[in-house]
């Protein structure tokens, strides 16, 4: 299946139902992908970021070092993939919280490209990611 084949929207709710857990952590780099992304967006959406902290930058550097993968992504979109994150950190005080076209958007749209193109579970040792 490739990205124009489906929306976007949709495979992350399937996906998050398949592979995020009621609390905590995911148990695969997939799951872990989708929640943090998931979560991350919600974040900003809902409150504008008001409980940004360390963890934060370090989740959304976590998501762009995963995303960062030629096998799945032209040199182009992997460029936009690291503005896109650099863009979050550098302005989580003030979001873009325009919908389709933001930073948010295109990253939690490119994760569900990631996790299509992965179907294979990648498993997560315990600590590699973040509890929260």
């Amino acid at each position: 299946m490739s990205a124009g084949e489906y929306d976007w929207r949709d495979e992350l709710e399937r996906l998050w139902n398949a592979l995020v857990p009621p609390s905590g952590r995911a148990e695969t780099l997939q799951g872990e992908l989708i929640r943090i992304a998931g979560k991350l967006t919600d974040q900003a959406y809902r409150n504008g970021n008001m409980n940004w902290d360390d963890d934060h930058e370090a989740m959304w550097r976590f998501v762009g070092r995963s995303l960062d993968d030629p096998g799945t992504f032209s040199d182009e979109q992997r460029e936009a993939i690291r503005n896109a994150i650099g863009e979050i950190i550098r302005d989580h005080d003030a979001p873009d919280l325009s919908g389709n076209g933001s930073c948010y958007y295109l990253i939690s749209e490119r994760v569900v490209d990631w996790c299509i193109a992965h179907p294979r579970a990648i498993r997560l040792e315990p600590g590699e990611t973040y509890g929260r």
